[in-house]
């Protein structure tokens, strides 16, 4: 089995759907392909459960546009689109007004999980519809009925001994087979909808990829493989041949957005070899992330998270930071569910950095006010370094107003006033 996922710039439009449809006629059988939602379509469905959740009318203007740009997909791929596509498509969108017709419970996190999947049914609906008008026949599969999760909404945990069962039952190992499914969701003991994380599609696959033993897991991206620094922030970049495991979860870890933080680990496992490869020009040959010691070429990696904000505490009662203040105050990062991008802390302070865009920050800082004093810094960046030099370290301190810095042996980070 080869387990291969393509992102949401990969199917924006009907054009890019027929070039991933090419893609896919190549490659030997059985393949299990993961597809998320077309383009910004999880941005705009985050849009309406905000709206929904909050009560108000735009979330209606957000499902007319999404079914809008759903149906012009389907036009442009079309000369007549098949009866049984519409119908399908229809049927997904009734389900949605269903939903958001009803008033919302007090519980943010599980009505995001039940409204946010359907940009992944929707792609993969059209786009398993496009495959066997063109003679690919293939089997659509909702992963639902496949991976089990708890119920920790928005980034849930898989059942792995459940879903290893189910998983196998549904993807078999034929010759022949060709299996079209969604990535970022999966189902509860309930039979909720539940998310696995923010772009959480090249998990699925890597989740895939270990429960049926696959030979190899393909990522489809925009670039020609994984780069030593993001092209949106620099130059001049160079493409990495060969990122051993470790390395990989490191970048990941630290921000690097070619792949999700919790997908390498799953594939580490069984020693399964990951290729990040472009959907644009699929004879290069990409970045393999496998067993290794160091990565090909060596160089310094850049990660850069802009739109960050700072939050600096100090005891009101003018003590030490101590082990009960970080306690408390983890407990509360946790309660909120909030990730921490950065912390800093000193015997008489605690910084951390998350991204502005952040939910319920404004709780936590309420929640931490009540103890401490509380300064922000906002319009800041988060620069890591791995691999760093003496030059890079010059060139970011020469380029860049640092607020704050850590270092250790092969890691730099770089806490700055965004340009």
């Amino acid at each position: 089995m080869i387990i291969y996922k393509f992102g949401g710039v990969s199917v924006k439009d009907a054009a890019a759907i027929r070039n991933i449809c090419q893609i896919i006629a190549k490659v030997k059988r059985p393949l299990a392909v993961v597809i998320s939602a077309i383009g910004s379509t999880t941005n705009l469905l985050e849009e309406l459960v905000d709206a929904y959740f909050s009560g108000s009318d735009k979330c209606w203007n957000h499902f007319e546009t999404l079914k809008k740009n759903h149906i012009s997909v389907l036009n442009d791929l079309f000369e007549e689109v098949p009866e049984q596509i519409i119908s399908e498509v229809n049927a997904l969108f009734v389900e949605l007004e269903t939903k958001i017709s009803k008033p919302s419970s007090d519980q943010f996190n599980f009505e995001y999980d039940q409204v946010i999947g359907f940009g992944e049914l929707l792609s993969t609906t059209i786009i398993s519809g496009y495959l066997n008008e063109t003679g690919q026949k293939n089997q659509w599969i909702d992963i639902r009925t496949c991976l089990d999760s708890d119920d920790n909404y928005l980034d849930a945990n898989i059942n792995w001994e459940t879903s290893k069962e189910k998983v196998n039952v549904k993807f078999v190992d034929d010759s022949q087979a060709l299996y079209i499914t969604q990535g970022f969701i999966a189902r509860d003991d309930k039979g909720f909808t539940t998310s696995l994380g923010r772009e959480g599609s090249d998990y699925t696959a890597a989740i895939l990829a270990h429960l049926l033993g696959a030979d190899k897991m393909i990522i489809w991206k925009d670039v020609l493989g994984i780069l030593n620094a993001d092209p949106d922030y620099f130059d001049t970049t160079t493409k990495l041949d060969l990122i051993p495991y470790h390395e990989a979860i490191e970048l990941s870890y630290y921000g690097a957005r070619v792949i999700h933080p919790k997908t390498i680990k799953p594939l580490q496992a069984k020693q399964i070899p990951l290729w990040v490869k472009s959907f644009i020009d699929p004879s290069q040959k990409g970045t393999l992330i496998t067993k290794g010691e160091q990565p090909q070429p060596m160089l310094p990696n850049y990660i850069v998270k802009k739109k960050q904000v700072m939050v600096n505490l100090k005891p009101l009662n003018f003590s030490f930071i101590g082990e009960k203040d970080l306690v408390f105050i983890f407990s509360l990062v946790t309660k909120f569910r909030i990730k921490l991008n950065f912390t800093q802390n000193t015997a008489v302070s605690f910084a951390f950095c998350v991204n502005s865009s952040v939910r319920n920050i404004k709780e936590l800082i309420g929640e931490l006010s009540k103890k401490y004093e509380v300064d922000l810094s906002e319009d800041l960046e988060l620069i890591t370094v791995r691999h760093y030099t003496p030059s890079t370290i010059e060139e970011i301190q020469n380029k860049h107003h640092v607020l704050v810095e850590q270092k250790n042996s092969n890691t730099a980070i770089y806490l700055t006033v965004e340009n």
